[in-house]
């Protein structure tokens, strides 16, 4: 496999340059920016321009993506595989702006890793493919021979080289227990369960073990969540209902005790919205198979897992689950499948009545809320979930321009909301071109 390699940074602050060297099945492997030919020759890695990776047939190439702000070549140069290596937001640059465009490229790439575990467990609520790139495992894991150099592979680089081979040989069953994924998942949750006997008087120590159990379906995950729960009370941080103690109902919602995950919920149910919401799962519980589906998956909706609700709402097919399933595509930047699935709503006549063209829904019960374009929880969800915005980011992204303003003044309507959206929209424009320049070093960007 060929990889272009698309840096946040010049060649020689690059981080990642050992995961280069363990790239399974490694053929040509470009960088898009400067390197000097000695750089070139001891890394075996070609440095190309932007014109000269637009010349590339992309599909035979699979990108390494490490800033958001590449997100517009991605999409334009439609590789055979885009793997996302998510970062925190670096020192200077807007974080609304690189956390929402960051969430974006995870929701398009095929695999994504980090080396920021809070990044790493959010991804693993709401996808499959995530690797973590660190990890606590002194032994060696693997050898890797290329060449005349031999590589001790550590646990979560073993793991990385299998979760990228297996983008064009898939695995028969990635979720088995033999799967990469079960097993990082198994690797973080011994190294917590570890480090609770030796700290046990931290509390998160033990909502992190409770949380790599509850990926793992293991039902212990209840007893650590007990634990962490109990130490957040000693130490008197009281507003711990929503942070700890709602998560049991998701524990509970997987074992399949439907009764009391909703006892659970209710008793965290605080605003007058999480009142409708526990009045709305009750009436759920007294219905037949499919209302106990869609109170599973609302059950995860609200404990933020949209991978384990999205899994529920796309087996069912009533307009409910549908409508659902879209403010939860939307809720995890799967905003492409959003509009698709809305406008396949449209067609069938099982969108809401009150849309008007993309305008959305207005008043579905239990709608979540999500990040905003220009930042903050988005207003949209207070009324109407905001497809043109979502549709005019898109446009941007994929270079319609004009397109994407249209969008952008149809959803702010009257009012004066347009001047936000055209400044992020400005401030992506800048942000991109201002990427380019600082890896290309200077090099003239139309």
């Amino acid at each position: 496999m060929n990889y272009i390699v698309l840096s946040r940074v010049s060649w020689e602050d690059y981080e990642y340059k050992r995961m280069l060297e363990l790239l399974p099945d490694r053929g040509e492997v470009c960088f898009a920016g400067r390197m000097t030919p000695a750089q070139q020759r001891s890394s075996g890695i070609r440095s190309v321009t932007l014109a000269e990776m637009y010349s590339l047939n992309a599909e035979e190439y699979t990108l390494l993506v490490s800033s958001p702000y590449w997100l517009p070549d991605v999409l334009a140069l439609q590789p055979a595989y885009t793997v996302a290596l998510l970062e925190l937001c670096p020192e200077g640059e807007d974080s609304i702006l690189w956390d929402k465009y960051s969430a974006l490229l995870a929701a398009k790439a095929d695999l994504a890793g980090t080396t920021s575990e809070r990044i790493y467990l959010e991804q693993n609520l709401r996808r499959k493919g995530i690797v973590y790139l660190s990890g606590d495992q002194p032994l060696s894991y693997g050898l890797l021979r290329r060449e005349e150099q031999l590589f001790f592979l550590s646990d979560y680089e073993a793991i990385w080289n299998r979760a990228l081979t297996e983008l064009w040989q898939p695995s028969v069953d990635p979720e088995e227990e033999s799967g990469w994924l079960d097993i990082q998942r198994r690797h973080r949750t011994a190294f917590y369960i570890s480090m609770c006997a030796k700290m046990p008087l931290q509390p998160s120590v033990h909502y992190l073990a409770a949380s790599y159990l509850y990926l793992r379906g293991d039902e212990a995950a209840s007893l650590y969540l007990a634990q962490s729960f109990e130490l957040m009370l000693l130490h008197d941080y009281t507003d711990c209902l929503h942070s700890h103690y709602r998560f049991f109902s998701a524990i509970e919602a997987r074992k399949g005790n439907l009764e009391l995950a909703v006892r659970q919920y209710e008793i965290t149910a605080f605003t007058a919205g999480e009142r409708a919401k526990a009045a709305q799962m009750r009436q759920w519980l007294s219905g037949g198979e499919a209302e106990h589906e869609l109170l599973r998956a609302e059950i995860f909706t609200v404990n933020e897992d949209g991978a384990a609700a999205n899994e529920i709402l796309s087996r069912l097919s009533g307009p409910e689950a549908r409508q659902r399933l879209l403010l939860n595509y939307i809720g995890t930047f799967q905003w492409e499948k959003a509009l698709q699935l809305y406008e396949e709503m449209e067609a069938d006549g099982t969108a809401a009545a009150e849309n008007t063209g993309l305008g959305g829904f207005a008043g579905i019960a239990g709608t979540p809320e999500i990040q905003g374009l220009a930042g903050g929880p988005s207003h949209a969800f207070e009324g109407a979930v905001q497809l043109p915005v979502i549709e005019g980011t898109l446009h941007l992204l994929y270079g319609r321009r004009h397109d994407a303003i249209r969008s952008f003044l149809r959803s702010a309507g009257a009012d004066q909301g347009a001047r936000q959206l055209f400044a992020e929209m400005a401030d992506m424009e800048e942000a991109v071109q201002g990427l380019r320049g600082r890896v290309m070093d200077g090099e003239e960007h139309a």
